[in-house]
């Protein structure tokens, strides 16, 4: 079993049921390293020396359902507006149109206001009026897991990081013949008997790297265990922003998407998603803690280890130069080492993570 794509964002997570057998297969166990792969960053907003912040999984595709959805919105309403501006029309030869005429043409023009309306609720509303982001911080002090869901009171999931399941979930459809899957960090909040009562996923996905999401668990893990100086920063460094600017977008969609020749050539995708993508940014809300959260996540003012967003996305605050070509190295080494890791248990298991 598995969720689609967009489960827990355009879909719900399936609740109130036992764990899967490949949940319980790729717990990821908080005082073991991830396989030797090194700590990566998929997704970090904020670092101290008492909590990290990471950005929801589905930040980055945020404007994909705005996007998608539009063509079928102005579809629906061009045809409800045929259909319903000439429901009373003569006909060619002068006569009034029939019974049957009028009910078929206003059937077409409801169906058709019924589909804008789904495509508003289901899709749209996805992506326009929510919050920019919905971050997990992580408090190392406290070891206590919290996860926005809504500003004002209920507004946040808490759990212990001793009792938090944490796991690598699949997602995906099968595609080209093959099965395909999306991975991603994911935590169960199980109760007493081990029923699923919560989900939710933490930062980036690896897309099809089982590897990328170990390295980005071992950052967490390192974090939590091992505290801030354990991690690689630098060379690492922030690299998102969260704010609602359409450099951001830009930034996020166009340059975040494809590298060399490939932005080019993809503009014509990239730039209407970027568009779409502000648009939507620019009528949602920025999530904000409780104070009761605040109070727990004091920053010591002279802690050596703050980073914080930087001022746009990709603005880079390393050593200069050396700086960043020490981060790409750093990175690059990293898809290496979980490109590997995947082959190698490509040859082990199947391509689902199971005998072959």
């Amino acid at each position: 079993m598995r969720d689609g794509e967009y489960a827990g964002w355009i879909t719900r997570y399936k609740l109130d049921r036992s764990l899967y057998q490949y949940e319980e297969e790729e717990h990821l166990d908080p005082k073991a390293p991830a396989a030797e792969l090194p700590p990566n960053d998929h997704g970090l907003l904020r670092l101290n020396s008492t909590f990290c912040e990471y950005m929801d999984r589905f930040f980055l595709r945020r404007g994909w359902a705005a996007m998608g959805g539009a063509p079928f919105f102005f579809l629906a309403l061009f045809f409800a507006g045929l259909f319903g501006f000439t429901i009373y029309s003569p006909r060619d030869d002068g006569s009034d149109p029939t019974d049957a005429m009028v009910t078929f043409s206003w059937i077409v023009t409801i169906i058709c206001i019924l589909c804008a309306i789904f495509v508003v609720k289901v899709i749209w509303l996805k992506d326009f009026f929510r919050y920019t982001h919905y971050p997990i911080r992580f408090n190392r002090k406290n070891r206590v897991v919290y996860v926005f869901r809504h500003n004002g009171p209920g507004g946040v999931l808490t759990v212990p990081w001793d009792d938090a399941y944490f796991f690598i979930g699949r997602s995906g459809p099968a595609m080209g013949g093959q099965t395909y899957f999306t991975f991603d960090l994911r935590c169960h909040i199980l109760d007493d008997q081990r029923i699923v009562r919560d989900t939710f996923a933490v930062g980036m996905d690896g897309s099809n790297s089982r590897g990328a999401v170990l390295e980005h668990w071992e950052m967490v893990r390192r974090y939590m265990e091992d505290g801030p100086q354990s991690l690689p920063f630098p060379p690492l460094a922030m690299t998102v922003n969260t704010e609602p600017t359409f450099r951001n977008a830009v930034i996020t969609q166009v340059s975040g998407q494809f590298s060399g020749s490939w932005r080019i050539l993809m503009l014509f995708i990239t730039l209407p998603w970027a568009l779409f993508r502000y648009l939507a940014m620019k009528t949602c809300k920025r999530p904000v803690w409780p104070v009761e959260v605040e109070a727990a996540c004091i920053i010591d003012p002279d802690d050596p280890f703050v980073q914080y967003e930087p001022r746009y996305a990709g603005d880079l605050k390393t050593r200069g130069p050396a700086g960043e070509d020490e981060l790409l190295a750093y990175r690059e080494r990293a898809l290496r080492m979980a490109l590997e890791y995947d082959a190698k248990r490509r040859n082990r298991l199947g391509p689902d993570g199971t005998a072959a």
